[in-house]
């Protein structure tokens, strides 16, 4: 998986976890939520590419994915699901932090 990028990446997570890929949820509040893949009552956010770079190059990036992740996670939650992030870069320090903080596991898949 190293070196896949968007798309790619996602696939690869469906394919090799045998799981369901792209998929939304409609939300009372904020209408539909993509969540890029699940199997069974785990969903997934998959994050490739220079994505960890920009999130946390800003103040404002890192609050924008703290904010849509925590959305995710209640909405994953209200549905008995666990929200999950798959990397196939290294996550910072600062971002494995708080993920942890939440109780969003993470998996580096480095190779």
């Amino acid at each position: 998986p190293k070196g896949l990028i968007g798309n790619k990446f996602e696939d690869y997570l469906t394919n090799s976890l045998h799981g369901e890929g792209l998929f939304k949820t409609r939300i009372p509040t904020t209408g539909i939520r993509e969540f890029d893949g699940k199997l069974g009552n785990v969903w997934w956010e998959a994050k490739s590419g220079n994505f960890w770079t920009k999130c946390t190059s800003t103040e404002k990036g890192f609050g924008d994915f703290r904010g849509l992740m925590g959305e995710r996670k209640k909405i994953a939650d209200g549905h008995g699901a666990t929200l999950e992030v798959f990397s196939n870069t290294p996550i910072p320090d600062v971002v494995k932090e708080w993920l942890t903080e939440k109780g969003i596991p993470f998996t580096e898949i480095l190779f």
